[in-house]
């Protein structure tokens, strides 16, 4: 409905309010005033029979009181008409003759005995009448004198007379009064509402229409404007919201262009408003920048990971999803971050380049584009996934791989691929400065020769890592090695040949050890292995094998053919001593009984290995 309509309707409620709270008022008025009409003729009528009855009794013939009556009751609207003679006045002169001056009702009897009038109005669809009921009283004050015949007292009820009217003329009167007024009241308000709606009607139309604008800016639509009024004020308002939503749409077309592009489009704009997409861009910006600006302190690439899997989660709801962290040079992943108890549907862990179909076409992978789009990958039923691939650098990239369980969480998340890709932009200078920092730390960890750690990892781990790992219950096996006569073969054939023999043994160890075991250049020809968790069978197997290994190796120099042994040496820790420094010596005391007693033997820490003075702090 229309503002036109609307304030007609109000002023014309309004008004035929007023108009009946009028008529309701004359109503009221006509109707008293006919009741008081009825009221002074009854009162007059009530005063003519007063005094003919007075009269009457002076001239003592008051026996002919009933014709003068019944010529009172012909006349015009009384209905009914009769006299109620008092007990008093009964007892002096006698009881009367006529049948009338007896009270007929209680009406008549509350009169004599109150000496208050008593009026009752009878009124229905078709008839109206007015009952009243005047007492008469005693006083020394008429004319004649009341007191001088009666043997009454000063306000004594003589009597009363009871008269009965017809006002329904009267009624119909007020009612014909009544319809004029309201007949003239409905012209008048007719023509009333002709001049309001034709005098505003420019105003509201106007009103209207920029109202109409508005609303479907409101909605997101500033392509519409407002049509020009007719009125003088219209036009300028007009004018002016033209002006303003052409700024609107200039400024958000802008910001919707410029910064769209900086935080990457999204696959679906779900507001169609450029101001609420202003504002949801700018919000994005705004995390962006507080992302960037914590994992510029974040001091491990775990740190930063860590963030973005919080990004993901918390700030974008992706619910279910994997982060892969790809080696590109040795072309294989590990998995950084996956939800608990979700399986990926894509399990490869190497041969990523071939494999790997994001990794391979550096696109983002849906699976509703098409069947069995990646062939390695195999969800559950129902299932979609969205594999989204990101170039760090030479050496290693990222793969985002989410799975949807439903159509809802797929448009949810190809909403928000721009944004993802918009922080792994961010993420990547930093991250790419941590993965540096990490290759120059490991660098400075690992011996140049053979490829192994060194004594300062070996430091640092005691230092750092060690604590948390035994905090979780972690025991360890410390291993001492060492190639038997190692100084014999430098001398006779070079270091060259030496070193050689070292990086084969190195190779040896590492073809032999699982994830969960690393191992030490200690110095020169000594290595030392630490083993995760072992019990005394994997412990002794361990030693055993490479020992075994590397003794089945043969070195060719200078046209001599040779092989060559290990001793190892190994103890426990916690089992054989508290103090992790003391269990790399126990270790090494056994490397040091093995040679002395032949060499190419494994032995295990015993405390009668122990001289007197190490057994007393044993």
């Amino acid at each position: 409905m229309n503002s036109n309509k609307k304030i007609t309707i109000i002023i014309f409620s309004m008004v035929t309010l007023l108009t009946i709270l009028i008529v309701a008022l004359v109503a009221l008025g006509s109707r008293q005033s006919g009741y008081d009409s009825a009221k002074k003729r009854a009162y007059l009528t009530a005063d003519i029979v007063k005094k003919s009855l007075t009269t009457h009794m002076v001239n003592g013939n008051m026996n002919q009181r009933d014709v003068f009556l019944e010529s009172i009751n012909d006349l015009k609207d009384i209905n009914d008409l009769w006299i109620i003679r008092a007990k008093s006045v009964s007892e002096q002169f006698g009881e009367s003759t006529l049948g009338n001056e007896y009270p007929k009702d209680a009406i008549d009897k509350k009169v004599l005995d109150t000496g208050k009038e008593e009026i009752v109005i009878s009124e229905s669809f078709t008839n109206a009448s007015l009952r009243i009921t005047i007492p008469y009283t005693a006083s020394m004050h008429d004319k004649p004198n009341c007191l001088s015949c009666h043997n009454a007292k000063e306000g004594e009820v003589l009597g009363a007379i009871s008269l009965s009217f017809d006002i329904e003329e009267d009624r119909i009167a007020s009612i014909s009064i009544l319809l004029k007024i309201i007949a003239i009241i409905t012209i008048f308000l007719i023509i009333i509402l002709f001049y309001i709606v034709k005098r505003i009607k420019p105003y509201t139309s106007s009103f209207d229409g920029i109202t109409d604008v508005l609303k479907q800016v409101h909605e997101g639509d500033y392509s519409v404007r407002a049509k020009q009024g007719v009125l003088k004020e219209d036009k300028e308002a007009s004018l002016w919201v033209n002006e303003l939503i052409e700024k609107l749409e200039t400024v958000l077309t802008g910001i919707e262009k410029n910064l769209t592009a900086f935080v990457h489009n999204r696959s679906t704009n779900v507001n169609n408003d450029k101001l609420l997409t202003a504002q949801e861009i700018i919000k994005d910006i705004s995390e962006i920048y507080n992302y960037k600006k914590t994992i510029e302190t974040d001091l491990t690439k775990e740190d930063i990971y860590y963030r973005l899997t919080q990004v993901l989660k918390n700030k974008l709801k992706i619910e279910d999803f994997y982060i892969f962290e790809n080696d590109l040079i040795k072309d294989e992943r590990v998995v950084i971050y996956s939800t608990n108890n979700l399986k990926a549907c894509c399990h490869i862990n190497k041969n990523i380049k071939e494999h790997c179909r994001a990794e391979r076409t550096d696109t983002i992978i849906l699976s509703e584009n098409f069947s069995e789009i990646c062939r390695v990958a195999n969800c559950k039923e129902n299932n979609h996934y969205i594999c989204i691939p990101f170039l760090i650098n030479d050496q290693k990239s990222i793969t985002i791989h989410i799975i949807c369980k439903d159509e809802n969480c797929l448009k949810h998340t190809k909403y928000q691929i721009g944004i993802i890709k918009k922080y792994l932009e961010e993420t990547k200078p930093i991250l790419e400065s941590r993965m540096l920092m990490d290759v120059l730390r490991e660098r400075n960890l690992i011996d140049g020769l053979t490829g192994l750690y060194n004594r300062k990892y070996l430091d640092e781990f005691i230092e750092k890592k060690m604590p948390i790992e035994v905090s979780k219950g972690t025991t360890y096996a410390i291993m001492f090695l060492d190639i038997d006569y190692f100084k014999m073969i430098n001398d006779t054939y070079g270091h060259d040949a030496g070193d050689a023999i070292l990086q084969k043994l190195s190779k040896t160890m590492k073809s032999s050890i699982s994830e969960n075991e690393f191992i030490i250049r200690f110095g020169g020809e000594e290595f030392l292995i630490i083993m995760k968790n072992p019990t005394e069978e994997s412990a002794l197997n361990l030693a055993t094998k490479i020992n075994n290994d590397f003794s089945k190796l043969v070195f060719t120099f200078n046209n001599e053919s040779f092989s060559k042994t290990v001793s190892i040496g190994y103890a426990f820790y916690p089992t054989d001593t508290d103090q992790i420094w003391k269990c790399i010596k126990y270790a090494d005391l056994c490397l040091y009984e093995a040679k002395e007693t032949g060499r190419n033997k494994v032995i295990r820490f015993r405390p009668e290995l122990l001289k007197n003075n190490d057994k007393e702090k044993y």
